[in-house]
């Protein structure tokens, strides 16, 4: 019996290319469940694309495939995977877009990299046209070895952006995603790094510019327009503005570096 299909992408609704990925998808393996995680991840934002995957994994049972598709490097030289991680299977390109859940859990159990497609093939498509009938093969219950030559697991691209730097009394993090309310979600994984920023007196954002920030559990616990930093139910830090926008208060957006620092309690 077919698996679950997470589908992700930087498509949109308003083309036909989803419809067109469900199509290759369900020709290859009819009895599959597709679900779609998003189609909205800001397009080529490999950032954003990468967060979405890693803030959702855990919430899909052991077996789930994973399709991404954010792909600005389609039809060059850049690698096409698909790789075990944990107990679950991501395929996609290799540009970093599976960088953040390779970070989570310690790296990807085994690695291929897909077989180069025929001429016929469109190059500008291949999440139709690649991804997409390796994701139906894995999900059907091919051998994931057929898709393709082994990669060594360690060579999957990572991004720099994924890992906080440590310094004095702080870290330098970057912004991972933005949502809807202005929320600037950090790289910066709340089971690591919530106690140890929360312990710090006088914390503070101080680059891009310096603002006191108020470590809290909960939105509605700051002060109306008051800024804090809070774990998010995705499982990482934000910084957050109660009924405001942190993201236009800080000048904050994706991809942007934040420093937060503090004193010794």
């Amino acid at each position: 019996m077919a698996r679950l299909i997470v589908l992700l992408t930087d498509f949109g609704l308003a083309d036909p290319y989803v419809g067109q990925l469900k199509g290759a998808l369900l020709r290859e393996a009819p009895e599959a469940v597709l679900v779609d995680l998003s189609h909205e991840v800001k397009p080529f934002n490999i950032v954003q694309g990468s967060f979405f995957l890693a803030a959702s994994w855990r919430h899909f049972a052991p077996g789930t495939v994973f399709l991404g598709v954010v792909d600005p490097g389609v039809g060059t030289r850049r690698r096409s995977m698909a790789a075990q991680i944990g107990e679950r299977w991501f395929v996609g390109p290799d540009n970093g877009l599976a960088a953040l859940v390779l970070a989570e859990a310690g790296g990807a159990a085994r690695a291929y990299e897909l077989a180069s497609p025929p001429a016929s093939v469109s190059a500008t498509f291949h999440g139709r046209d690649v991804f997409a009938p390796a994701a139906a093969r894995i999900a059907r219950g091919d051998d994931p070895a057929s898709l393709g030559a082994s990669l060594e697991p360690k060579s999957l691209l990572r991004g720099e952006w994924t890992a906080p730097k440590a310094v004095k009394n702080g870290v330098v993090a970057h912004v991972l995603h933005v949502d809807r309310f202005g929320n600037c979600v950090l790289n910066l994984p709340a089971a690591e790094w919530g106690s140890r920023l929360a312990a710090l007196a006088s914390l503070a954002m101080t680059q891009p510019r310096t603002v006191p920030l108020t470590s809290c559990e909960t939105y509605g616990r700051l002060p109306e327009g008051g800024v804090g930093l809070i774990a998010g139910s995705q499982g990482y830090l934000e910084l957050a503005v109660n009924r405001g926008s942190a993201a236009a208060r800080l000048g904050l957006s994706i991809g942007g570096m934040v420093r937060l620092a503090g004193e010794d309690a």
